[in-house]
């Protein structure tokens, strides 16, 4: 999986959500990004950029040691284990920094959990997997 640079985050806040792509003004939505995360896992994988609004604004966020414990601590709640590429990409000029989550398809692994719910993505909405 090729590692987000800023380049990718300019170009991706140009995109509009999709069916793998999300974006989060920040990590205070970080439930909703993680199920979001969880339901690229079980589709065909995509990427959670934090610190970008809706609209694709691209804002950032500063990012501390409590940050990256949180991000840390909602992965390990997604069953089973994904690897989840996650890069920090510094804005420059700003103490800021764009949050990217990145998943790729992982079909052979499927169904996977956030807190025990599965989810799915369809176009541009998260919601939980039906039976």
């Amino acid at each position: 999986m090729k590692k987000i640079t800023y380049d990718d985050v300019v170009a991706l806040s140009q995109l509009t959500e999709q069916s793998d792509l999300e974006f989060k003004k920040t990590t205070g939505q970080l439930e909703r990004g993680m199920e979001t995360l969880c339901a690229f896992l079980n589709g065909r994988g995509g990427k959670v950029l934090f610190g970008i609004t809706d609209s694709g604004e691209v804002l950032g966020q500063e990012v501390t040691d409590n940050t990256r414990k949180d991000i840390a601590n909602a992965i390990c709640r997604i069953e089973p284990q994904p690897e989840i590429q996650i890069s920090y990409i510094q804005l420059p000029g700003s103490n800021k920094q764009v949050i990217a989550l990145a998943v790729e398809d992982t079909e052979y692994e499927r169904p996977f959990t956030y807190k025990g719910r599965p989810y799915h993505r369809i176009e541009s909405v998260t919601a939980t997997m039906p039976q």
